[in-house]
C-alpha cells in the first residue's frame, strides 16, 4: 500500500498490485486412457463452478483426476462442485480423486471438515 506524505491511502495502487497478484481461472483437461486429469489454475469461486463440475462429469475414462496443485484459492461453490462431481461420478462406478491441495485450498478442506476427502 502506498502512503504519501499527506497521509492518504492510495488505494488505485494498492488494488492494482493485488491484480497483478492474483491468477485469473483456468482449466486444463489430459486425457491419458483411462485417466483424465483435470487441471486447476488461479481461483475457483462462484463464477466457475459449473464449468468445473461439468468439465469433470464429462471427462473420458473411468478414473478423473482434479488436479489443485495451482488452486490458489477455493469457496464454498467450489469445493461443492468437486464433491457434487465426485458424488456423480460414482454414481456411474467412476471415481474421481483430489489430488495436490496446498495451502489457501488445503485450508479451506480443512475448515470445513472435509480433508479426508482429499487423495493425497
Amino acid at each position: 500500500m502506498n502512503i504519501p506524505a499527506s497521509g492518504h491511502i492510495d488505494r488505485g495502487a494498492d488494488k492494482a498490485m493485488n491484480d497483478l497478484l492474483r491468477q485469473e481461472f483456468r482449466m486444463e483437461v489430459v486425457g491419458a486412457g483411462a485417466e483424465c486429469v483435470v487441471r486447476l489454475y488461479g481461483e475457483l469461486d462462484l463464477v466457475y463452478a459449473d464449468d468445473v463440475h461439468d468439465a469433470l462429469v464429462a471427462c473420458p475414462g473411468h478414473d478423473v483426476v482434479a488436479d489443485l496443485a495451482n488452486l490458489e484459492f477455493i469457496d464454498s461453490t467450489g469445493l461443492s462442485a468437486l464433491l457434487v462431481a465426485r458424488r456423480v461420478l460414482e454414481s456411474n462406478g467412476r471415481r474421481l480423486e483430489l489430488r495436490g491441495a496446498a495451502g489457501a485450498t488445503r485450508r479451506a478442506f480443512e475448515a470445513v471438515g472435509l480433508e479426508d476427502v482429499l487423495d493425497d
